[in-house]
Order: structure tokens, then sequence, then C-alpha cells
């Protein structure tokens, strides 16, 4: 397996984990919103805006933690960058491959454009 393909599967169970940890502490904010509005004694001026900031924060981690499991990309594209070509399928290195077929496992892939020389 590929590096880069490890780093993504590592990614998505953090984003998991991340997504999990929001949605309980979004689920435990909304409990403590609702338990303050239907008790009058535990209401307190201006306190309102701290539930808007209680319900955000768990709400951007959810966010977070969805695009963490649905790729990534820009943060994978950035710690590992793929300047070489290698095969999708099995990791193998084309850089000098012959042909349009991978040479350790079969799979057919698109040759890198040719580089022109500069004039």
């Amino acid at each position: 397996m590929k590096y880069k393909t490890l780093f993504r599967m590592l990614l998505k169970a953090i984003g998991v984990w991340v997504v999990v940890t929001g949605i309980n502490g979004l689920l435990g904010q909304i409990g403590y919103a609702l338990y303050v509005l239907t008790d009058a004694g535990a209401r307190s001026v201006g306190g309102n805006w701290l539930f808007v900031y209680n319900l955000m924060a768990p709400s951007v981690q959810i966010a977070m933690g969805l695009y963490l499991f649905f790729g990534g990309r820009w943060i994978v594209d950035r710690a590992i960058p793929g300047n070489r070509p290698y095969c999708h399928e099995c990791g193998y290195d084309l850089t000098n491959a012959a042909g349009n077929v991978c040479s350790e496992c079969g799979t057919p892939f698109k040759p890198a454009a040719e580089v022109s020389p500069a004039t």
C-alpha cells in the first residue's frame, strides 16, 4: 500500500473521530440550552450569545471532521506531494515505464505528458 493511501486512510479515521466527538459536544450543548431555556431560574442576562458560541464550536469541528473524512485533499497534497508518476493500483514507480501498462500489476495508465525543451 502506498504511503499516500495509508495517509488518506489515517485522515479518514481521524475525521470519523472528530465528527463523533463534535456530535457529542453538539448534543451536549443542545441539551444544556434546552435545560436553560426551560428553567426560568437558570437564565442569565446575555446568555444567549454564549449558546451561539457553544453551538458554533462543535459545528465547526463536525465540518472539519467531514472535510478530513471526504479526502482532505489540500492536507494530503501538502504532506505527501505526488511528484513522481506511480501506479494507482499497486504503487509501482512508473518513471521510466515503457508503454501504457504497469509492468508490476498490469493496470493501464495514462502516460505522462512529454516535456518539450525550452526554446
